[in-house]
Formats: structure tokens, C-alpha cells, sequence
């Protein structure tokens, strides 16, 4: 389907869990002092899905199955925003042009603690494995620094139509373009799928964050 306008309106509901600061998929955020105001959709399907109990974790994650936290550092006490981002998602894209520069600055400054939950449920709506192929490539980045740099990179190249995806050689340019500095440890990496039991592990833990 062709990619969605910024001015889409989005159906959104509100968290399940009201003890997270923020929650957030695709957020239509505004900051104000410092705070980050979010809501989010229902994507994917209720299906429930084997647990995920073995598998690699990358760099910056939580464990198995966790967010990758951009700013670990950031003091106890700032707003915590979850973005629960699939790679082949149009509207994720909309918010990374609309707001991409608004979470560097949330980072950079430690206003919010910044967590991402990289998803792959586009994968069985669309039929190919793109979703979880940029999501290991995203988390091989990671471990070199450059995870933040490599999803905005997925995004800024996104298919015009939905379900087209993400070409391996695609995948690869973008780890040379945001400056990923041992190409070759990358390659194995993405080669290897070293992450697919971690994406899995996200997608399987997203409903228990009433992400459904």
C-alpha cells in the first residue's frame, strides 16, 4: 500500500500498563518542559506465540527479548519513552521525519530515558522477512555503537510501496553510510541472522505491554 500521509489520522488507544511513563508505536508526541506526551496504536495481530528462552542479546539491550536503551545513563526520575518501531512500517517512517530529531534531542539531553522495541510483525502481514532481516541488521549496529543511526538510515530508504522490502545489499549500504567501523564483523552478523532469537523474543513480549 502506498506510504501514508504525515496528516493520517491514527486510531490510537491507551496503555494497558499506566505505570510506564510513556508509552509509545507510532507517537504523535509534543514536548513540552522537558516531557514527552504520547499515545499509540494496536498493530499486528492476538495471537500468542511460543516464549523465547535462548538467543543472543545485542549490545544496549535489556536482556533477552528487551528494549534497546539509547541513553542508559540518563538519571532515575526522567519520563521513560518506549518506541515500539517495525522496520517496514510507513507510519513509523512519518514519525521518524516528524519527530527523529526530537528523540536525538531527548537522548542527547537525557530529558527521557529512550527505550526501542524493534518489531517484526510486519513480516507475516507482508509475507517476506524484511522486518526481522533490518531488525538484526539494526541490532548488529548496535554493537558498534551505531543502532540509532542505522534505524533512522532504514527509514530515510524505505520502500515507496509497503511489502516491496529491504534488498540485503540495501541493508548493507546503510551500515556503511552511518559509519559502522568493522564492516566485516557487520556482515557475519547480519549473515547470520545473530539476532532473529532477540527480534522473535520483542515481538513475543510486545502484547505483555498491552502492544497488541
Amino acid at each position: 500500500m502506498p506510504r501514508p500521509d504525515a496528516s493520517a489520522k491514527i486510531a490510537a488507544a491507551a496503555p494497558k500498563n499506566s505505570n510506564r511513563a510513556l508509552l509509545a508505536i507510532l507517537v504523535t508526541a509534543a514536548i513540552v518542559a522537558g516531557i514527552a506526551v504520547a499515545v499509540f496504536v494496536a498493530v499486528g495481530s492476538s495471537r500468542t506465540s511460543p516464549t523465547v528462552t535462548s538467543g543472543a542479546v545485542p549490545k544496549g539491550a535489556t536482556g533477552l527479548g528487551g528494549p534497546i536503551v539509547l541513553n542508559p545513563d540518563a538519571p532515575a526520575g526522567v519520563p521513560v519513552l518506549d518506541l515500539y518501531e517495525d522496520p517496514q512500517c510507513p507510519v513509523c517512517k512519518v514519525f521518524e521525519d516528524n519527530y527523529g530529531a526530537t528523540v536525538n534531542d531527548l537522548v542527547k539531553t537525557n530529558k527521557a530515558k529512550v527505550r526501542v522495541h524493534t518489531l517484526s510483525f510486519l513480516d507475516t502481514n507482508l509475507k517476506n522477512d524484511s522486518s526481522l532481516r533490518g531488525a538484526n541488521a539494526a541490532m548488529c549496529a548496535a554493537d558498534q555503537g551505531r543502532f540509532r543511526e542505522y534505524v533512522s538510515a532504514t527509514y530515510a530508504a524505505q520502500p515507496e510501496v509497503e511489502g516491496t522490502g529491504y534488498t540485503d545489499a540495501q541493508l548493507e549500504s546503510f551500515a556503511s553510510k552511518v559509519g559502522v567501523a568493522d564492516l566485516a564483523t557487520w556482515k557475519t552478523c547480519q549473515s547470520r541472522l545473530t539476532y532473529k532469537a532477540h527480534v522473535q523474543a520483542v515481538q513475543v513480549n510486545a502484547p505483555k505491554d498491552g502492544v497488541t
